[in-house]
């Protein structure tokens, strides 16, 4: 069930490859993301590894790791909610190709599922799926989420035209924006109607639905007598909808939002609210965040017979719609799962939240409304969302031109509209140039090529006020984008680094303890000690294993020396001479 005290999902460990498996296509959705959240996913998707722990610490092992990414990984997120971190990392350039952002069709729209697709492969070319349904962005928030994990095998026959098809239909809107990524939807498209998914314990029916094209997410089925609702966020009229189904209403959300909406447009409901102490956990932790809800579950009963309702979609009108059909606004992603078993029913999950009389679990507590309270319609949104729209809609391009002396000066123009917006914006690049107001005709001179990012900070002000947010431009670099090659450079800056790093490349699992630190100097002789000390050595053995077991390692290797080339002394001679015998070996991707 959804104890949270016992059922946990690892997200690292979901995002690994299946025993024999290799990762061929991962693909992700999201309504905001942290580039430092992503770029610790490349280590669970490229070396089966969990997440914990600082990688800004294995530069090394994050390099290989978004390297065997590339062309593998698309991201989808809504334009302009990329968090501003704390410090800009050389890595987050690498991680441009993997983004797409995504524009609502309205201001009051959003881009909201959240899932990962991941395809994998073995060397028998079997083909295993994993879905992955989640209420949680891109980001380490702690707040409380739900996450269901499907596993599918891919069989030779058509299943169930539901089971796939809202999945297809998501996929249906993304792949216009993603045009570099579209033998992966080819693939999924041909694949998914084949694909047989594993129901949880307990459950009989699956359904995919996609809150698409002003559709609602849901499926209530033939009739209603219960409704269940977790909704951190909620709206009155998607409320009454739901209200209108059934005899009985639970409701399940954070106090402030109960309060917000008041006991009147609520009644018919029997509301709970997660416990202050829940929220407040880590109150005398140095580092403390609030853990709020935040997931999301629409739970409807109909006799023996219920279905679970879990993804992205708040009970709000933008993510439901109202009282009037067809009137969603959000792109949306459930999982719809039944069951015909007690243990999955409305009264049972209600019964381990709250618990009873003589023994409350204290995790959701009844709701006791304040009715001498004065509630005014909500209104703390320090920008309004027709100027986030405006901005988000732009066609942001930036321009990068080397002089002689081998500096940058990148500029950018802005279109008529965004100059006349009601409020004050400033913008700078992520590396943290200069911030500039915004006019028809920006610049940034002297940067590195290193400096050069496709993503821009824009600083918002109104009332005094200022709020920042990220979105990601279109970077053209004059002669080209030689960035990777500049990053690869510089992490790897001596001959006993780059043979630390082919031999973590080259170990067969990959494990942490295998992987050199940012100031690890290498672990083999140095190339002084000529041929005779690779050819006895370990890298060479490594070779000789990946060449009969896994060739496809010979490529990885092969795209990191050639930003090495060019560079004097950075690749031992004799190490140059070995790799002729090798190079040969090298193969073609699995698809």
């Amino acid at each position: 069930m959804l104890n949270p005290r016992t059922d946990r999902l690892d997200y690292g460990d979901k995002l690994r490859s299946p025993p024999g498996f290799e990762l061929t296509y991962a693909l992700a959705t999201s309504y905001s993301l942290e580039l430092d959240t992503l770029l610790c996913l490349p280590m669970a998707l490229s070396f089966d590894a969990t997440l914990e722990g600082d990688w800004r610490e294995k530069e090394l092992a994050l390099l290989e790791a978004i390297g065997t990414l590339k062309g593998r990984l698309k991201v989808f997120f809504q334009q302009g909610c990329i968090k501003v971190p704390r410090q800009f990392h050389k890595l987050f350039t690498l991680l441009e190709p993997c983004l797409v952002p995504m524009v609502p069709t309205q201001a009051y729209s959003s881009f909201h599922p959240k899932i990962w697709l991941l395809r994998f492969t073995n060397d028998s070319r079997d083909v295993h799926y994993r879905l992955l349904v989640l209420s949680r962005n891109l980001t380490f928030d702690r707040s409380w989420d739900l996450a269901i994990a499907l596993e599918g095998r891919l069989t030779n026959t058509v299943k169930s035209e539901s089971e796939s098809q809202g999945l297809l239909d998501l996929l249906g809107d993304l792949a216009p924006q993603a045009k570099d990524f579209v033998q992966a939807f080819k693939c999924f498209k041909k694949e998914l109607p084949k694909v047989e998914w594993q129901r949880p314990v307990g459950f009989h029916g699956l359904k995919t639905l996609a809150g698409v094209h002003s559709r609602m997410p849901l499926d209530f089925g033939s009739g209603t007598d219960t409704v269940l609702v977790m909704s951190p966020f909620l709206h009155a009229e998607a409320l009454t909808m739901l209200r209108a189904r059934g005899a009985r209403h639970w409701l399940f959300s954070r106090a402030e939002e109960l309060e917000r909406l008041g006991a009147a447009l609520l009644e018919g409901w029997e509301c709970f609210a997660l416990n202050a102490r829940v929220v407040e956990g880590e109150d005398e932790l140095e580092d403390r965040k609030p853990q709020n809800l935040h997931a999301k579950l629409i739970l409807v009963q109909n006799g023996a017979t219920s279905h679970w309702h879990v993804g992205s979609a708040n009970a709000t009108k933008a993510a439901l719609g109202g009282t009037s059909p067809g009137s969603a606004r959000n792109t949306e992603f459930m999982l719809r799962l039944s069951s015909s078993s007690p243990e999955y029913c409305a009264e049972q999950l209600k019964t381990q939240w709250v618990g009873t009389a003589d023994n409350p679990t204290r995790i959701f507590l009844p709701y006791s409304f304040d009715l001498s309270a004065v509630r005014e319609p909500a209104d703390d949104e320090l920008v309004s969302r027709e100027v986030l729209q405006t901005l988000i809609s732009a066609k942001w391009r930036l321009s990068a031109h080397p002089d002689e002396t081998g500096s940058y000066t990148c500029a950018m123009e802005c279109s008529a509209e965004l100059l006349v917006l009601p409020i004050g914006v400033e913008v700078q690049l992520l590396a943290g140039s200069k911030r500039q107001p915004l006019a028809a005709q920006i610049s940034w001179e002297g940067l590195g090529l290193t400096d050069l990012t496709a993503f821009l900070v824009l600083r918002l002000t109104a009332n005094g006020e200022s709020v920042e947010r990220v979105v990601k431009a279109e970077l053209d670099i004059v002669g080209g984008d030689g960035r990777e090659r500049q990053i690869v450079a510089g992490l790897i800056d001596s001959p006993q680094k780059l043979m630390a790093y082919l031999h973590m490349l080259l170990q067969p699992s990959r494990e942490k303890g295998e992987w050199p630190t940012n100031d690890q100097g290498g672990t083999i002789n140095t190339p002084a000690d000529g041929l005779e000390a690779f050819m006895s050595g370990r890298v060479y053995e490594s070779l000789l294993r990946c060449a009969a077991r896994e060739p496809e390692k010979l490529n990885r290797i092969e795209a990191v020396l050639e930003h090495l080339r060019e560079i004097e002394d950075r690749i031992p001679a004799d190490f140059s001479t070995l790799w002729k015998h090798f190079k040969p070996f090298m193969v073609k991707e699995r698809s």
